[in-house]
């Protein structure tokens, strides 16, 4: 296996471990009733994990972040002369991964809120979600197996 493959896959294993992580979060957000003994109903609240999703200034900070990220590789990797190549080579892998990771979540995102609207529940949305992704890793690799990149 040269270098190049071994970068791959391990990219390709952090994305799709992100994909699932964000699956388990997804298909478990929400409210929950448990039944208890004696036929009594309890609801918990929502998670942490769940208030923050939900908040538009966890929304604002994340979007500032990447933007501010997307922004300082684009400057390495285009500072020409100023910078080493290989930080500037760095930053291009970084924008390449960072868009690449970026555009499979807004897809999963999409795709979950998608179906949600139409009446799924979270795990069934947050499937919905991972198939779409896992087909464009199919078409991914079909075009890399053609030689289109």
């Amino acid at each position: 296996m040269t270098v190049d493959m071994a970068q791959e896959a391990l990219f390709a294993g952090l994305v799709f471990g992100v994909a699932l992580a964000a699956a388990v979060v997804l298909a478990g957000r929400g409210r929950r009733e448990h039944s208890v003994a004696g036929g009594w109903t309890t609801r918990t609240s929502p998670s942490t994990l769940s208030r923050t999703a939900d908040s538009p200034a966890a929304w604002t900070a994340a979007f500032v972040a990447v933007a501010l990220a997307f922004g300082g590789a684009g400057v390495l990797f285009v500072a020409g002369g100023d910078v080493p190549a290989e930080l500037a080579a760095v930053g291009g892998a970084f924008l390449l991964a960072a868009a690449v990771l970026v555009f499979g979540l807004y897809v999963f995102y999409g795709t979950f809120v998608s179906a949600r609207g139409r009446g799924l529940k979270n795990a069934q949305a947050a499937l919905l979600g991972v198939c779409a992704l896992g087909s464009l890793f199919v078409l991914a690799v079909t075009l890399k197996l053609l030689g289109a990149f």
